[in-house]
């Protein structure tokens, strides 16, 4: 399925997508000159910039980011992913759906409305992480998208392992995201979150390892005979 099928396919994606430039047009005039840009962990503001940052960039963020997931399956060098899959559909619908949402927060902050952005910005991260976690089983080896180790990257047995163990590491990962800002104190959530990336990312990278050096010797003695 080339571009062109899957814009057509995914037609519903670019009215939302483009929502936010309508929104930012009408709120133009009643945003402040300077929003904040930047949120600490508890969800404070610890930078600000111009409201074009917010209003204009953010959005072009998420149309960026759903494109470059669009044309990512053409230039893989291995060829054996491709836009047809339903995974990398899904997590490219996922991921602008994402954008949108952390525009809307970040906007109603810009606005000078009160919100609790930690709360939904985990939420929303844990979210997408469960939904990413839940199709990682099916993505096929490619360099782009995955739990792209040099070891599963060699051997698709250890990247179909590899991916099984992460597809409910994420799941999980996400679930306990869902559920920080609800049951972790504010002054330790930065903290209970970096545990959570080193698993989701660490874990996979040392059994995917450990996976490929136990397959080594029979691979070898295969090549052998």
């Amino acid at each position: 399925m080339n571009i062109t099928q899957n814009l057509k396919k995914e037609w519903f994606v670019w009215p939302i997508l483009l929502a936010p430039f309508v929104v930012s047009i009408f709120l133009w005039d009643q945003l402040p000159e300077e929003v904040p840009t930047h949120f600490n962990a508890k969800g404070e503001a610890d930078d600000w910039g111009p409201k074009w940052i917010n209003a204009i960039m953010l959005p072009a963020i998420g149309i960026a980011t759903y494109l470059l997931l669009l044309v990512l399956p053409l230039i893989d060098p291995k060829k054996k992913i491709s836009n047809a899959q339903k995974p990398i559909s899904a997590i490219r619908i996922f991921t602008s759906i994402f954008f949108v949402v952390i525009y809307a927060l970040v906007m109603t902050v810009s606005m000078n409305i009160e919100v609790n952005l930690s709360q939904y910005v985990y939420l929303g991260v844990g979210v997408l992480f469960v939904i990413i976690g839940n199709y990682m089983n099916s993505v096929k080896p490619n360099y782009f998208i995955g739990l792209r180790t040099p070891w599963a990257l060699e051997n698709s047995e250890v990247w179909k392992r590899t991916h099984r163990l992460g597809s409910k590491l994420w799941v999980v990962g996400g679930l306990l995201l869902m559920g920080a800002p609800f049951i972790i104190p504010t002054d330790f959530i930065s903290d209970f979150i970096f545990v959570i990336v080193v698993i989701l990312a660490g874990v996979p990278f040392v059994y995917s390892y450990l996976i490929f050096k136990k397959m080594e010797p029979s691979s070898q003695n295969n090549e052998e005979d």
